[in-house]
Parts: C-alpha cells; structure tokens; sequence
C-alpha cells in the first residue's frame, strides 16, 4: 500500500500513521517512507545541481571553523549522501573519518556510489552504516563533530530523545540544519504541525545542559514552508568525561551503549553481550533488532 501511495505522489508518513493508527512518525514509518524513495535524491540533486551546490556550499561555510583535517564527523541521517558529498567535495574541508548514518540501508548504498563520483579527496574515509537515531552505535564522546541535515525534521515527539543522544556521542560540536518551527510562517507552522516536525530546539537543548551559540537563517531554502536554519550547538561539558577519539580507529558499538564492536567473519560483534550484527555489501546494519545473539562466535 506504501508504494502505490508514493507511486501516486502522496505522502507516505502521513499515510503510514493512519494505517498504523499512530500520532506520530515511528523510526518504522521513517525508515520504509525513505526506503522507497531510494536514488530518488540523487535524481533530484543532479536535476537541481546548481541549487544544491548553493546550499552545500552554504552549509560549508559554517560548518568549516569546527572541522579541522584531523578532527572525525558523523552526519546522522545522511540519506544517499547527497548534500554530505557535495559538502565534502570542498577543499577547505577535509576531516580524516566521516560516519554516515541513516534508517535506510537502500539509500546508503545508492548513496556509496554518488559519494565515489563527487568527493575526490583520499585523506578522507567514509564509513557508511545503518542506524537509529535513538540509539547511536557509536561510543560516548568519540565524534568531533556531529552534523544533519533536516534529519531530525519528522521526529516532532522524540526530539528531547534524539539530542540527548547527539549530545552522548558528541565530544566538540553539533552542526545542525534543521527546519525552523519559530522562525516559520503560520502557514509553514501549520504544515509542520500536521506533519509532526520538530519545533523548540533552542528551548530542548537548555533542557539538556546544552548551549546554543548561534541561530543562523539559510538563504538557500528549498521550501519556504520550510525554512532551514543552522543551530550551532555545545554539548553539556559534563558529558566529556572518559572521551575517546573516533580518530583513532572505528569505534562502533552495541547501539546506544559504549559496549565494543568488533569486526569478525563478517560481523560486528560484541564480546560483552554476544550479539552479532551483520555487514551487507560492505554497510553494517547496527540497528538493536538487527543483533543477533551468536555467543560462539565471540
């Protein structure tokens, strides 16, 4: 039923929740919306390569002052690596290791291929994998920098949730281009209300111990009922405690917690509570109902 809705042009979120009976839009819901629309972004941005040069190059200029060649990124949500390819295809922006997350495997892997075409730089690796925002598989405090972009957008309910795990992965900065509830015409509020996009960064992060240094409107908007703004952000300090360095080699963990992965016969797997999770065509799938419990192969 999801794909004769997406074949039709409806949206497939708002039909979801209704099949489902849910108010609001469910990592499951998320994940088969965008699964279906996999290589379609890449299809729009080719069609529409100078607007998103503009905007990746916009992006670029205010995230560079937190990427230093030797710092790591983790862009959560990075969907078939569009708007993060281009951004990286800029020379003044060069970190050593980019994590890419996103819900969709599909569009991971459409996404490998378009980031191999754009991104010519060698000092940088990219390690896509499949994941949930709400449960990170990455150790505490072992990315620099943590960017989205628009990926925290349908998660209206859930965002205290979501940045509270940005905030335990971060150790420096977070970079974030999200659309903008107050910044909104009521038209555009209205949208996002019904929808069920975010609204109130400024006021969640406060409540976490976060700090807020900057709002800044974008100027290239794609939508105007949806107007990105860049939220410049510091974690709270006391979650710097005991930080590692992503720098130092992958540390990918059992999601949400700082139990180590390692790679063995084609899984990540964890020593500490047996679980196993599979790597495919290259991008490991470490979402917790992936896991599978295999104690003999740690």
């Amino acid at each position: 039923k999801a794909k004769a809705i997406y074949s039709q042009g409806g949206n497939i979120t708002e039909f979801l929740r209704g099949e489902i009976g849910s108010a609001v839009n469910t990592s499951d819901i998320i994940e088969i919306a965008y699964d279906l629309q996999a290589g379609s972004y890449i299809e729009h941005v080719k069609a529409n390569l100078e607007f998103n040069t503009g905007y990746a190059n916009e992006l670029a200029s205010l995230i560079t002052p937190f990427l230093a060649s030797d710092k790591s990124l983790l862009d959560v949500g990075a969907g078939e690596l569009t708007i993060l390819s281009l951004l990286l295809s800029n020379k003044e922006i060069n970190p050593r290791l980019v994590y890419a997350l996103d819900l969709s495997w599909s569009r991971l892997h459409a996404g490998v291929s378009f980031w191999a075409e754009t991104v010519q730089t060698q000092n940088t690796e990219l390690v896509p994998f499949s994941a949930d925002i709400k449960e990170i598989p990455i150790a505490s405090n072992a990315i620099d920098v943590v960017m989205s972009n628009h990926a925290l957008e349908p998660n209206g309910d859930n965002l205290f949730e979501l940045l509270e795990e940005l905030f335990r992965v971060c150790k420096e900065q977070l970079v974030l281009f999200e659309p903008s509830y107050e910044l909104n015409c009521s038209e555009g509020k209205a949208r996002m209300d019904k929808l069920g996009y975010i609204k109130d960064i400024e006021g969640v992060v406060k409540q976490l111990g976060g700090t807020l240094h900057d709002v800044v409107p974008m100027q290239n908007i794609h939508n105007r009922l949806n107007p990105t703004a860049c939220y410049i952000i510091q974690p709270p300090t006391e979650t710097h405690k005991n930080s590692i360095s992503a720098r130092e080699g992958h540390s990918f963990a059992v999601p949400g917690t700082d139990f180590t992965l390692t790679e063995r016969e084609g899984f990540l797997v964890s020593p500490d509570t047996g679980l196993a999770f599979p790597i495919l065509k290259g991008i490991p799938i470490l979402k917790a109902n992936a896991g599978i419990l295999a104690t003999s192969l740690v």
